[in-house]
Order: C-alpha cells, then structure tokens, then sequence
C-alpha cells in the first residue's frame, strides 16, 4: 500500500474513530449518566465515553477576565477530509467570532491555499503541534490528545477546557480557553449560531489568486449553463473497507428517478464521481496529487487540488443533484456566492444500508430526492439531534 492511500485511508478511518481504551471504560460504566444520554456524539458510545473522561478534567470555574491577549479556541485534530474539514473550520471560526477569541489550527490545510482571509493561525509550540498530529493507532485518539494538552498546560501555564461540540448548552458557551475534536456537523445546536453571510462572504471567499488561474476562470465562464450530479462511491463502496460509519451507497436509479421527477432529461445531466473502478459507468477521477495528514490534499500551483475541478463543476452548475456527501454540500452551499446560485436537489435519508455489511452485501440504497441542500448528508431522517443543516 502507497503511503499516499494509507494516509487517506486514515483520514477516512478517523471521521468514525473507535477508541480501544474508551470500549473497556463503557464496560465497567465509569462514566454513568453520561452514556445514557441521548446524545449521539461522533456516531457511537465509543466516541462518547472518550469525550467524557476529556470533560472529566474541565474546570467549570466562573471565566476570569483576560489579563493579556485574547482566550483560545483551539481544533486539536482533523476529522476527514476536504469536506468534513470545512465543518470544523467554519465551527472554529465561528466559536472565535461569537466570543471574541483567537483560533487555533494543528496545521494548515487546503483553506489556506484556497480562502482569501484566514481566521486561524497554527499551533507555535512545537513540542503540542507534534504531539496533537500523530498518526500511529496507539497516539491518535483523544485520550492521548489531551495528555498532550495536559502537558502543554504544565510547561505554559495556559489551562484548556475541552468542549463537547454536540452538547447544545456549551457547543458556544464562553470558558476560557478550550479544545474541541469533532466533526462538528452531528447536532442541529452547532449552525444555529452560524452565519450565511459570515461563512460565504468573509470565511470561505475564494482567493484572487484562485479566482485568476486558468481553471477558475474557465470554470466560471460555464457557470449557469449545465446540470451536474454528484455520485460519492469510492470507500463507502469498497466491500474490503469496514470501517464505514454509516454511509449507504445511493443508487444511482435514485438520480435517474429523480432526474424524472423534476423534469430533467437524464441525457443531458452531467456526472461527477469519486467512482475509481468506472463500474457506474459515469466517469472515473482523471488526477491524483497525493494527500497527507495532516495538511490533506497535496496543492498543485496551476489546478489547486486534484479535486478542486469537480468541486468548481458543481459550484457553477446550474443544477446540483448532490450526494450524500460533505463535499457536494460544501459545493452546494458556497454556490450561493454566486449571483444566481445553483438549484440543490439532495437525497432524503430514511435508513443505512452498509455495502460491505454481512447483511446487506453489495446492496445499493433507494432513495427519494428532495429540493434544497439541507437534508443532512449522513445523519438519517429522526436520528435523534441529527437532522437537517440550516445556516441563516
């Protein structure tokens, strides 16, 4: 295996990270009424058990002013890729923004090539950034990234609480300096406090730079004139891979359906897809970079990311039937910054049908598209907390 895939497929393993340590605290229920809440976390009481015993060491002492300088808040891992990562750094960047803080990145990442202004700055110490963007199983887990932060704390003096973003009453609640590792996109409370204009026309404005290179500009001058969908494949539909956390495979009789049902003529929609083994028969990625944690997709001076095409493919469409995908939603929502944005159809998702599942093998999923981008692009219709995406 190529180091390039390892990387990627760590950083697809880490969106649903299970945590060995965290399993034997569950069976001796150290953490009590904490599990039985009804909270859904990163997708399992794993994850929840680990996000407990980090708040164990929260100090949930009145925030004394600052005496020098701004509070913190401070993303101590990246959760995924590209699109999983725009909801961490919108999340950050709204924390800061509400509160009157600084933000703190363990590295740069693809927004720093692509955005014109930067919100974050990265972590200086040298001794935490190490620590905080390990990669071997036994060091990347929380528990291990707070020991780090403990440390740190030691040597600086600087006390850090840790925020468990799907709780609604602190996901923004002031206290000092905090941390936070999640994918920030599983609780209703987390866009609530966001803002459309915020995200789209000061966080993710595109750069000059981006928008003078030779693919923006021939990107751009396409826009309006095609309708585009967007067919995710790749992991979710690799039946060796079994660590999906909850991605069915949408069939792709669903687009064709729904092509139908609102009066597209399928012969003329255009097709996007992470398909790498052609079986779909829509296309296959025509380029590859590499990626690497943790700063992700490698950056190419002339085409950005080997991505990036498809990305700006649906942002200028006309039409974006999108998948049940971070990346398409991303896409779907920063079309907005255009002056008359794309029309979004989005699948429903009523239930979870794993195609590497023993039960459901190969099966792809059926499912009803509707108009808008807000259906959520994981979370299935009633899971408790984790519905629509609505930012104002």
């Amino acid at each position: 295996m190529s180091k390039n895939r390892k990387d990627k497929r760590s950083a697809v393993d880490g969106e649903f990270s299970v945590i060995s340590e965290a399993k034997e605290q569950i069976n001796k229920n150290e953490f009590g009424d904490e599990l039985n809440d009804n909270w859904v976390g990163e997708g399992d009481r794993q994850r929840a058990a680990a996000v407990a015993k980090a708040m164990a060491g929260n100090s949930g002492e009145p925030v004394p002013p600052r005496r020098k300088g701004k509070y913190s808040v401070m993303l101590i891992h990246w959760n995924g890729r590209f699109g999983n990562r725009m909801h961490q750094y919108a999340y950050g960047a709204t924390y800061a923004k509400e509160n009157d803080m600084d933000f703190y990145l363990p590295s740069e990442w693809e927004g720093t090539h692509l955005f014109k202004n930067q919100k974050h700055q990265v972590v200086e110490d040298d001794e935490l950034r190490l620590w905080l963007n390990q990669t071997s199983k036994e060091m990347d887990t929380l528990n291990s990234r707070m020991e780090a932060i403990k440390r740190y704390t030691e040597r600086s003096g600087e006390k850090f609480n840790y925020v468990n973003v799907d709780k609604p009453d602190q996901n923004y609640r002031l206290q000092g300096n905090v941390c936070f590792d999640s994918v920030c996109a599983y609780h209703t409370s987390i866009f609530e406090k966001m803002s459309k204009d915020f995200l789209l026309n000061d966080v993710f404005e595109f750069s000059d730079h981006v928008k003078n290179t030779d693919l923006f500009k021939r990107m751009e001058d396409r826009q309006g004139t095609y309708d585009i969908a967007h067919l995710r494949r790749d992991d979710i539909s690799n039946v060796n891979y079994k660590q999906n956390g909850g991605y069915s495979v949408v069939s792709k009789e669903s687009y064709e359906k729904a092509f139908e049902k609102f009066g597209y003529d399928k012969s003329k929609v255009e097709w996007t897809s992470d398909d790498w083994t052609g079986k779909w028969n829509v296309g296959k990625p025509e380029k590859n970079f590499g990626w690497h944690y943790p700063e992700g997709a490698v950056y190419h001076s002339a085409e950005i990311f080997d991505w990036f095409e498809d990305f700006l493919r649906l942002y200028f469409a006309r039409t974006i039937f999108r998948a049940n995908s971070s990346f398409s939603w991303w896409a779907s929502f920063l079309s907005q910054q255009r002056e008359e944005p794309a029309k979004i159809f989005a699948p429903r998702l009523d239930k979870k049908i794993l195609y590497a599942s023993k039960e459901t093998y190969k099966q792809e999923a059926d499912f009803e598209f509707e108009e808008g981008n807000h259906p959520h692009w994981l979370c299935t219709t009633k899971e408790n907390r984790c519905n629509d995406i609505f930012i104002n």
